[in-house]
């Protein structure tokens, strides 16, 4: 299976971004005054992206909202965490609008990637949260955009929210690595030297969240740690395989085969015959 298309999966993504679109107008269903909003709600008028990209370094605050604009992630505090909101809406988006097929490279080259990727360094939660999600939308099946999200040095601040006390926020922090680390075998050599495995297999175990689809967040675990063990075309890579037994895998994965989703039991059970095959080996 490895390498699996992020569009052929089920995920709690897809969820998060039927949920955005529902609520795509209510961007500008929010109280602040000052120039900065201003900006954003003619941006918001026109699509401009650009102008979206140079409101992320905002901080005029924003007193309340309407309603809640994301499944799990913090409303923005400030128009600079609205103005990624805004892109994260438009890249989720984009992966069901044919009438435009390059809007997420349109909204990577008006230069979004460095300064999301700075947003994961914010001392600030709706920041990291808005960063985290814009990314694991723009980085899907998007080779530029998750090739840039490496070089802006995203893996190590990803990596620190993979262990996150929130399962979305740890979901869309290992899918958004998945993303990355399947454009190159040394993103995935170093995302396993910086003991990513580890944090997936934990991913396997994770408490229920009910914001989330509880199957489409283990089913994703489950999809996320096959591809970072196998080559593309399906083959095992034994060092990878033999970490995440380590880390327990095998224990966690048999208590997935047996719970009521048939995607998600199917799917561990492959991935415990595929791991079975380098146990023999050792």
């Amino acid at each position: 299976m490895g390498g699996k298309c992020c569009t052929d999966r089920k995920t709690f993504a897809n969820s998060a971004a039927q949920e955005q679109q529902k609520h795509r107008s209510i961007s500008i269903s929010y109280h602040s005054k000052g120039v900065d909003a201003d900006k954003f709600d003619r941006a918001f008028q026109s699509n401009d992206l650009k102008t979206f990209v140079q409101l992320l370094q905002s901080d005029q605050p924003i007193a309340s909202f309407k309603q809640q604009l994301h499944p799990w992630a913090m409303d923005p505090q400030t128009i600079g965490a609205l103005a990624a909101t805004q892109l994260a809406i438009l890249a989720s988006a984009a992966e069901k609008d044919d009438s435009q097929p390059n809007l997420k490279l349109q909204i990577h080259e008006a230069g979004a990637v460095k300064p999301l990727v700075e947003f994961l360094r914010s001392d600030t939660k709706d920041r990291v949260q808005t960063a985290v999600v814009a990314l694991s939308f723009l980085t899907a099946d998007c080779p530029e955009i998750a090739i840039a999200a490496y070089e802006a040095g995203a893996m190590g601040p990803l990596l620190m929210q993979v262990a996150s006390d929130m399962a979305g926020m740890r979901a869309a922090a290992a899918t958004t690595l998945r993303n990355i680390c399947m454009e190159s075998d040394k993103y995935r050599a170093e995302f396993v030297r910086l003991g990513g495995i580890k944090g997936l297999v934990e991913q396997l175990s994770s408490i229920p969240d009910p914001a989330l689809n509880h199957a489409d967040v283990q089913l994703e675990a489950v999809l996320n740690l096959q591809d970072f063990i196998e080559t593309k075309d399906g083959a095992v890579i034994d060092a990878y395989a033999l970490e995440a037994m380590e880390a327990g895998v095998e224990a966690k994965l048999q208590s997935l085969t047996q719970v009521d989703d048939e995607e998600v039991s199917n799917s561990a059970e492959e991935l415990l015959t595929c791991l079975s095959k380098v146990r023999m080996k050792t």
